[in-house]
């Protein structure tokens, strides 16, 4: 090999040298940047019953946490271990800003027999200081208090906000119950609705029938027809009765 030859091979073996320590260099000083370069501020969104600051103390994180720290810990994990949270997404960028978007479970309502708030999917909560829930007031039926648990997890947030107790009231004739999966809501507005398991989905559809038929009447949504009544009974015993039917309601 020529002198020409070792020299430009020692050149490239020269620049790729120079090229690894920049990289090592460059990766150096950006661990040291994520380590050392505090959270400059912490957004957290999607909260109802949470606090931000049960999220933040859940996770063991403030503005005094580095990034780096934020990237190798558990935090999200963390937070996912609150008993309300269904999911969450931590974000961070560069400039220090974090975002932590929380999905909580749904609250379904607050069983006063135990005195536990009962979540989707039957999980439940020793802590009664969430308010505008409903309270659940007597003692339901094993099967039908399962039933009622799975199918009242397909009711909009908006409607189980509007409840505000929910009583086992299963439809009785003559001694013989015929509906043995039949409760009684008392709402906020002041209705009153007659709902079982089979047909709980209706609610979805309470906000739409309120505009037709307003407030202090008692509301029928336990017929297996599309049709809805609402009676307003008055101190003389008159009874004043509206339907129509529920999916035509917008």
């Amino acid at each position: 090999m020529d002198k020409e030859g070792k020299k430009r091979k020692r050149k490239i073996r020269i620049s790729g040298v120079i090229l690894i320590l920049l990289i090592i260099y460059l990766v150096a000083m950006c661990g040291y940047y994520l380590f050392t370069v505090k959270i400059k501020s912490i957004n957290v969104k999607g909260l109802k019953y949470l606090s931000e600051n049960e999220v933040l103390k859940s996770a063991d994180i403030d503005l005094d946490t580095s990034i780096f720290k934020m990237l190798t810990s558990s935090a999200k994990k963390k937070i996912k271990n609150l008993p309300l949270v269904k999911d969450a997404k931590i974000s961070i960028n560069l400039s220090g800003e974090v975002t932590i978007d929380v999905k909580e479970n749904k609250i379904l309502f607050f069983n006063s027999l135990d005195n536990k708030i009962v979540l989707e999917g039957g999980k439940t909560v020793d802590n009664n200081a969430y308010k505008g829930v409903p309270i659940l007031v007597n003692y339901v039926k094993s099967d039908a208090y399962d039933n009622f648990v799975k199918a009242f997890s397909k009711v909009d947030s908006d409607i189980i906000y509007m409840i505000s107790e929910i009583e086992y009231d299963p439809d009785e004739y003559n001694g013989v119950i015929l509906d043995e999966e039949r409760f009684l809501l008392r709402m906020d507005d002041g209705n009153i609705v007659f709902i079982n398991n089979v047909n709980i989905e209706k609610l979805n559809k309470y906000q739409s029938i309120y505009a037709s038929v307003g407030s202090g009447g008692v509301l029928y949504l336990d017929s297996s027809s599309d049709n809805y009544i609402f009676n307003v009974y008055t101190e003389d015993g008159n009874v004043t009765a509206q339907s129509g039917e529920i999916n035509n309601e917008e």
